[in-house]
């Protein structure tokens, strides 16, 4: 069974941090001193554990009306199993509790579908972002 929750960076940090690196920088290869930022401390923090290990994290960051999520990940053997939907439907919650109208993710371009089927549409054109092509995604709330 997933349990999900929504936290703070200084509750969140090490349960995120190995999962995030296992993803981040070990599979999809971003620098390391990319992975960790400033906006860690001030975003909420979604952490979806089973059989007390996390496999599967986002985060977000909400300014004014704008919520911004990223560092979507879920753990390699957990993959397409609703694990990443949850997260993300959970932290849209928040957003919308946070006052949000609307939230906005870089998204790579492997993922463009996962996030459409929650009505997220793209805007503007690829880019790059660590190596890796993105392109933005909206969703109003």
């Amino acid at each position: 069974m997933i349990k999900l929750s929504i936290t703070s960076w200084a509750e969140a940090q090490s349960l995120v941090k190995p999962l995030r690196y296992e993803v981040f920088v070990v599979e999809q290869k971003v620098p390391e001193e990319i992975e960790w930022d400033e906006f860690d401390e001030v975003a909420w923090h979604a952490i979806a554990t089973a059989d007390n290990q996390t496999v599967g994290t986002g985060r977000l960051i909400v300014t004014g009306h704008i919520a911004k999520i990223g560092r979507m990940a879920v753990q390699s053997s957990r993959r397409n199993q609703g694990i990443g939907k949850s997260i993300l439907n959970a932290l849209i919650q928040a957003a919308k509790e946070k006052g949000a109208q609307e939230c906005i993710l870089h998204a790579q371009t492997h993922a463009i579908a996962f996030y459409a089927k929650e009505d997220f549409e793209p805007h503007g054109p690829i880019f790059d972002e660590a190596g890796i092509p993105h392109v933005e995604m909206r969703l109003i709330l």
